[in-house]
């Protein structure tokens, strides 16, 4: 979400460096909250966007940045007791620390400018406390999109591109069938191409590579592997039935690299009895989406 974000806070600062945009930032989250930390949102006098929660607690945030924006107040904090008490705003149970800090004129213009594009260039950077509207202590690491290259451009692979458009991927797809990658299920992608040099340049960033492979034969599952094995992404997973599996897992051409269960998790997504194009693409997101949010020791989810 970070990318994304801020480069919607530099579009609009460059837009109008003077009508100011509040950036709402989770400082702190305790107990059962609906956001974690470093969840954002952004707000004008006129519409929001992006979420820290949504109801009562969202409506009380964008209300007091509105009151900053009118007032040209610069950064204010706000307690949200969500408790189930009578002034409470909601009944999770927990609490959250809201930083409010407004973004205005040409010094914050640059400076937002100058994230969005470390972002979008695959780097992690640290925002302030205070550009946050918080403390010190609140300093936090925004990090890039992981990159997800989708190994395949059938069906599966073109429904799982255009579901991955909203989860915050910088979607690359890879098939050798040039007219496959011309479909267009993958207007959205960053990259599409039917060059083998794509699969070394995939890790060629700092963003963290989220590799599915998707192909219509196992030959080119075991030459993709061979090529993104020795980049070590941060996840690789293949569709495949057991004895499919088994077979590109056996494969002299893989050997090299020890056992492969520890490094690719197959079959790819989670056991939900998924059929369709669609179905299965949500199972895969729903896997890649736990994986990416579970701490950095966690494992992948199979529920397999």
């Amino acid at each position: 979400m970070d990318e994304a974000l801020f480069a919607r806070l530099a579009e609009r600062l460059a837009a109008d460096p003077t009508a100011g945009v509040v950036l709402a930032s989770v400082l702190q989250a305790q107990g059962a909250v609906p956001r974690r930390r470093g969840s954002r949102m952004l707000i004008t006098a006129a519409n929001s966007e992006f979420s820290i929660g949504g109801g009562q607690l969202e409506a009380r945030v964008l209300a007091v940045a509105r009151e900053m924006l009118n007032g040209r107040t610069a950064s204010r904090q706000l307690s949200i007791d969500l408790g189930g008490k009578a002034d409470s705003l909601g009944v999770c149970g927990g609490r959250l620390l809201i930083g409010l800090r407004s973004w205005c004129g040409r010094a914050d213009c640059e400076r937002a400018e100058r994230i969005a594009a470390q972002l979008q260039s695959g780097r992690s950077l640290l925002l302030s406390g205070a550009e946050q509207g918080g403390e010190a202590s609140d300093q936090c690491e925004l990090s890039p999109d992981p990159r997800l290259l989708i190994v395949g451009a059938g069906h599966c692979g073109q429904a799982l591109s255009q579901a991955a458009a909203a989860l915050n991927f910088e979607v690359w797809v890879h098939d050798s069938r040039a007219e496959q990658c011309a479909h267009s299920a993958f207007a959205g992608a960053a990259r599409v191409d039917s060059s083998p040099a794509m699969l070394q340049q995939v890790g060629d960033s700092a963003r963290p590579v989220y590799a599915v492979l998707l192909n219509r034969d196992y030959q080119a599952d075991i030459a993709a592997l061979a090529v993104l094995l020795p980049q070590a992404p941060h996840f690789i997973g293949m569709m495949g039935s057991r004895r499919r599996i088994q077979q590109v897992l056996s494969a002299p051409q893989l050997g090299a690299f020890g056992n492969l269960q520890g490094k690719l998790q197959a079959p790819i997504g989670l056991a939900i009895d998924a059929h369709t194009p669609e179905e299965i693409a949500i199972s895969i997101l729903a896997q890649l989406i736990a994986v990416r949010n579970a701490p950095a020791t966690g494992k992948a989810a199979s529920g397999l």
